[in-house]
Order: structure tokens, then C-alpha cells, then sequence
């Protein structure tokens, strides 16, 4: 539910935003939303193509989807998968790089593969008005890396770079991952 609004009013008010997910929302409104999804799941206020009930405030909302994934207790991306992505990433062969990551991908738990298929499509629409938000592939990577991967046991900063790789041949490589997904 919060997945899907979140994506829908940046869908809706935000493609054109410049420096949509990079630039942080209201603490306060991010928190006002937070606690509406928490304890009033059904209200009518959490339908967001209505403008009014997140504040017009977009990028609270891009932050809110940020926070969700954040706060996950196992990232999007699995601990359990965080090894074999990092490894990808390291192939310096694009082919190579794509095909070892689909194939890790196909492997995400149902309700992690679905998710990471819904957000690298809207994520690919945002890139596609890069030339008003200003958010390309490797911008949103920046961002989302860290976010989707989470760290494993053991991690280091150094794997920040690696991180970023992950979601940037992810976002790069969309319609060929998920081609036969409809």
C-alpha cells in the first residue's frame, strides 16, 4: 500500500521535479504519513492522487518510500542475496554484470521480486524525465542503493560503490530483467 501511493503520486506530481528522490521532504510530513499507513490503513487520506493529503508535498512522499524500504527488517534486495549482488556488480562485462544479476533477481522471494519490479519501472519512468528532474540512472542508484541492499554482516563502506553499481545495472537493464513479466 505504501509502496504503491508513494510511486503514484510521484508518478502523478513528481517526474518533473527537479532532484525528485534526492532532495529530502518535510520530517514532519514524512512522519504525518508514516503514522497515518501505521494505524489508519484504510483512510481515505492515504489515497494520493489527491495532492492535498501529502501536503503537496512530493519529495515527503519520495521520502516516505525511501524510509519504508529503509526500515525494512530484511532489505528489498535480501541479506541473504547482498554477497552474490556485490559479486555481480564487479564484472566489468555490462552483459556479463546484467545477465549475473537477473539471475539473482529470479531468485528474490515473490513479494521482493514484484516490489523490485514495480519500483525499477517507476524508477525507469523518473529517468526517462531526467532532462527536467535532473535524476539520472546513477543519481537514483546513489540514492537507492545503500537503501535497497541494506548491509550484510561483515560489509564494508567500501561495498557503497558496489552498491550503487547494483541498482544502477538494475535501473539500466529494467526491460531486459523483467521483459517477460506481465
Amino acid at each position: 500500500m505504501v509502496v504503491y501511493q508513494c510511486m503514484q503520486a510521484v508518478d502523478l506530481f513528481g517526474l518533473n521535479l527537479e532532484g525528485i528522490y534526492r532532495l529530502s521532504g518535510s520530517v514532519p510530513h514524512v512522519n504525518k504519513l508514516k503514522n497515518l499507513f501505521d494505524t489508519d490503513s484504510g483512510s481515505s487520506n492515504l489515497d494520493f492522487r489527491n495532492p492535498e493529503n501529502f501536503f503537496h508535498d512530493v519529495n515527503s512522499v519520495a521520502g516516505l518510500l525511501k524510509q519504508f524500504f529503509r526500515d525494512l527488517p530484511d532489505p528489498l534486495l535480501t541479506r541473504e542475496n547482498y554477497n552474490a549482488f556485490i559479486e555481480a556488480a564487479r564484472n566489468e562485462d555490462d552483459i556479463v554484470r546484467r545477465d549475473s544479476m537477473h539471475a539473482i533477481i529470479n531468485s528474490l522471494p515473490d513479494p521482493n521480486y514484484a516490489t523490485l519490479r514495480a519500483l525499477a519501472l517507476h524508477l525507469h519512468r523518473v529517468i526517462d524525465n531526467s532532462s527536467s528532474n535532473r535524476m539520472s540512472s546513477q543519481n537514483l542508484a546513489i540514492v537507492f542503493g545503500p537503501t535497497l541492499m541494506g548491509t550484510a554482516p561483515g560489509s564494508n563502506i567500501s561495498d557503497a560503490g558496489w552498491q550503487v553499481r547494483v541498482v544502477d545495472t538494475i535501473l539500466q537493464n529494467t526491460y531486459q530483467i523483467f521483459d517477460d513479466d506481465d
